[in-house]
């Protein structure tokens, strides 16, 4: 089967920093894929090549068999950034509504019935200022799924969130991602979050930033919090820490 994202060869040079080098990567179809390394490694500036938003030095990127640019046009990216990208003035409902004025896209899936499966069905008609940062964040994703687009990219999508809330984020995003599959691929700092979403944990070398090691999960889903508990998910969490350390070493 074709794989549903592909990168081969991919490399990125500002001036003289070589801030990607030789990525070769495939991403099955509804595979879900956490990058993870050292600050500097290139994990942001790689998705920005997915979302066309770089352009390689060499090397391509295929998604579906077509060009991210073209893609992208086609409106079949999702994408979720760190802080809420919510317009002050709109509610709830609103702030979803955009995607699809934007974008045209008609599909099954409509604003008011995806905030009602994220919990936020009382909360419609709220502004963002009015809603916790774990509430705007699942306002913020909805915006991005509402399209049904089968690809899905997120960028440190919890990160401004406390360590609670984070938890019942990731627990909620991987619910919404049987109902709703998408290929995605996830930058994160954190090793339990890549842990807990990921199929596959993409670990990135800096200097200049290539893959290093994948690490295969393995955890069944849907994945509770209280995976995290078990032996099993502190031994994989480890194995990673590990090879994240003999990473910052090289």
């Amino acid at each position: 089967m074709e794989p549903a994202i592909q990168l081969r060869q991919l490399s990125k040079s500002f001036g003289e920093i070589e801030a990607l080098k030789g990525i070769d990567l495939e991403i099955q179809e509804g595979e879900f894929i956490a990058l993870i390394g050292p600050s500097g490694c290139g994990k942001t500036t790689l998705l920005r090549h997915v979302l066309s938003l770089e352009t390689a030095s060499s090397g391509e990127i295929l998604i579906g068999g077509e060009t991210p640019e073209r893609v992208r046009r086609k409106n079949k990216l999702g994408i979720v950034f760190q802080r809420a990208a919510l317009v002050p003035s709109r509610t709830s409902l609103q702030n979803v509504q955009m995607t699809l004025d934007i974008t045209g896209v008609k599909t099954p899936l409509t604003p008011s019935g995806l905030l009602e499966k994220f919990g936020l069905g009382a909360f419609k008609a709220h502004y963002p200022h009015q809603l916790s940062g774990g509430m705007q964040q699942r306002v913020n994703i909805a915006a991005a799924m509402v399209h049904n687009p089968p690809f899905l990219m997120m960028d440190e999508p919890f990160g401004a969130l406390d360590e609670m809330t984070r938890e019942f984020m990731c627990e909620f995003l991987g619910e919404v991602l049987i109902d709703h599959p998408k290929t995605t691929i996830l930058v994160t700092h954190s090793i339990d979050e890549a842990v807990m979403l990921a199929d596959r944990v993409v670990i990135l070398a800096p200097r200049p930033g290539r893959i290093s090691t994948i690490v295969e999960v393995g955890f069944p889903r849907p994945r509770k919090r209280e995976l995290k508990t078990k032996p099993s998910f502190a031994e994989k969490v480890l194995e990673v820490r590990r090879l994240l350390y003999e990473v910052e070493n090289l």
